[in-house]
């Protein structure tokens, strides 16, 4: 895939470029290497929430809470019921202490997605959970 990008591809596919390349990395645990290709995607083409949904996992992925906060903010401005991106900046919150937040965006999270069981959580067990992982990255 970066021997795509030194072929010069139409810019339309660019960004997507970068966008498999940080799922590449991230499929393979090395979360820090994903926030550039993420961020270029971002760069090239704002617009594209998954883009920053996969940013914001990965930032939270490397325990960088502040971050991954903003873009699960930015994320959930521009999809309000994404339940996911409400439950996984629960997780962001809780790490950074700002557990009334947390517990807000699991409620939220639950409500968006009531049939899911994965979006109830027992908030007494959660002491040394950092994230739940809802699904593989992409």
């Amino acid at each position: 895939m970066k021997t795509s990008l030194l072929n010069k591809p139409f810019f339309s596919y660019e960004a997507d470029i970068y966008f498999h390349i940080g799922l590449a990395y991230c499929m393979v645990e090395k979360f820090e290497k994903a926030i550039y290709p993420f961020s270029k995607c971002i760069e090239l083409n704002p617009s594209e929430i998954r883009y920053i949904h996969e940013r914001a996992k990965a930032y939270q992925m490397i325990e960088d809470h502040e971050k991954a906060v903003e873009d699960f903010s930015l994320l959930i401005k521009k999809n309000p019921k994404n339940a996911h991106a409400h439950f996984r900046r629960a997780f962001s919150h809780k790490s950074l202490g700002w557990f009334t937040e947390a517990a807000n965006d699991f409620e939220k999270a639950k409500a968006l997605d009531p049939i899911n069981p994965k979006m109830v959580v027992n908030y007494k067990k959660l002491k040394g959970v950092t994230c739940i992982v809802l699904c593989k990255p992409g």
